[in-house]
Formats: C-alpha cells, structure tokens, sequence
C-alpha cells in the first residue's frame, strides 16, 4: 500500500495529466527502496472458489440481475506472449518497483494475475485514463499464496500482497506533509491475514481523504469474491456523497515487512456495478 504513508499513481482528465504524472513520479521514486533477493522456482497452485464463495457470488449476482455491471477488468483471457504488453492492452501500466522483473514477478496462470515480490518492495500497476460515473459497488475475484510476514494493520505495520486503489473525483485533500502531493480521496480494498474486515483504518499520511478496508481473511490459495459497497462506504466514512471515480491502482507493499520482503496474491477479475 502506498505505506499508507504515501499514495500511488493515479490518472485524472488529460488537461491535467502532465504535472498529475510529474508529482507521482517522485512519490516513487521517494518511497522505493530495498535490495534484490532469490527468487523462490516453487509456484503454488490456486485452488477452485470455495463452494460458499460460489454460493455467495450465485446468490449476490441473482439479487442484483437489475443492477448492470459498467466496467470489467478481466484477467481470464491471456493467450500467450509478453505480459507486460498484454495488459498494457488492457489499459494496464507496471509503475514504480513493478517495471523491474527482479523486484516483482508478473505471470499469468489458471486464468489469474500472479503479483510476486522477491524483496522489501513496492510497486503499482495502474489504469490509465478512466472515469467511472454512476458506479455503486465493486466485486473482486481474488487470493493470496503468500501474506507478507508481520503485516496488520492493527499493529501498525500497513503493508500487503494485494491491494485495490479507488480513486473519487477531481478535489485534492492534504496529504499532510509538505513533499506529498495532495489527491483526491481514495478507498484501498486489500485481503488481510488477521485484520478486522470492513473496518477503514487510517494511514501515517492522507488521513482526511484516505482509507484502507479489510474485505476478507482468505487461507492461502483460497479464491474469495470480494463485493463492497462503495457508495455506502463513502457515505459513512466521509460523511458526503460519493464522486464519480477517477482512477484505479492495483498495489503492493511489503517493504516494512520480515521474511525478505516476500509476498504473492493473484487477481481474476475486477467488476464495478451500477
């Protein structure tokens, strides 16, 4: 997570793209650090959804067939070739840590995003160019191979395998620290180890306009489908009504965590709904 001290690359309307990339870039380029390790061969395996989680994911989807889905992201159709290019394809760009192959291992396997880090590291893959009006709640298919060592945000140490930046209009809030850029506000959507779930924890930085929330406690290897209310979550958490979305960030953080740094979560697909 951007340390939650600090904030990933986000995309607004192209007249203010130029200076928008220019402050981003020296987020990364402030907050990265750390030293290449091995690599571990050894690729787990994901399991199948568990049956409550196709049971869950059934019966949502039957309560809501009115309820239109207005923007996919979808893992589940690579066909062979360079990662990188293909989700580039998709509108997806490797920012930060995420452009070096040895920090941060990209593949595709069992129709899944594999996201790998080999070191204390963090590193975005962003969605460029995107405004998603009318949108009311987001469903993510998704797990974790490995959680970072230590991670929790009970405790203080905010870091994880896998993270999901919303983005909420155009209005920039304080960062709270002088050589932070401000931005717009944000919900960060991750899979914690032992964290409370639904519970919007605060970070070092961004405390006015920033909020991390714990949707699901998965085993490893285990396929969860995420469904979180946006609208609502907003509603509470910032007690006004929610922006048109602005900007996506897929994230990971684990450069204040023990075990080398390394962590492993995997993405199918992303779904947000009107």
């Amino acid at each position: 997570m951007l340390n939650h001290n600090f904030s990933p690359f986000i995309i607004f309307h192209e007249t203010k793209m130029k200076s928008f990339i220019a402050s981003i870039t020296f987020i990364v380029i402030f907050v990265l650090s750390g030293n290449v390790l091995s690599e571990e061969n050894k690729r787990a395996e994901i399991q199948e959804p568990s049956q409550d989680a196709k049971d869950n994911g059934l019966e949502k989807q039957d309560n809501e067939k009115a309820q239109k889905v207005k923007y996919v992201i979808d893992f589940s159709n690579y066909s062979g070739g360079s990662v990188r290019k293909w989700l580039e394809s998709k509108g997806l760009y490797y920012k930060g840590a995420a452009k070096y192959p040895a920090k941060i291992e990209f593949s595709i396997h069992d129709g899944a995003l594999f996201i790998k880090t080999k070191q204390p590291v963090r590193g975005f893959l962003v969605c460029k160019d995107i405004i998603l009006p009318e949108v009311s709640k987001v469903r993510i298919e998704w797990g974790i191979i490995k959680y970072p060592k230590d991670a929790s945000f009970e405790r203080e140490n905010r870091t994880q395998a896998l993270g999901l930046y919303i983005f909420f209009g155009p209005e920039k809030l304080s960062s709270g620290y002088f050589m932070i850029p401000d931005l717009p506000y944000f919900l960060s959507l991750f899979l914690g180890e032992a964290d409370e779930i639904n519970i919007p924890y605060k970070g070092k930085y961004f405390q006015a306009g920033g909020r991390y929330v714990c949707v699901g406690n998965p085993e490893l290897k285990e396929t969860v489908i995420s469904e979180f209310d946006l609208t609502s979550a907003f509603r509470t958490y910032y007690e006004k009504e929610s922006p048109a979305i602005s900007g996506l960030c897929l994230e990971v953080d684990t450069t204040t965590t023990g075990g080398g740094g390394k962590a492993e979560a995997y993405i199918k697909r992303i779904e947000f709904l009107e």
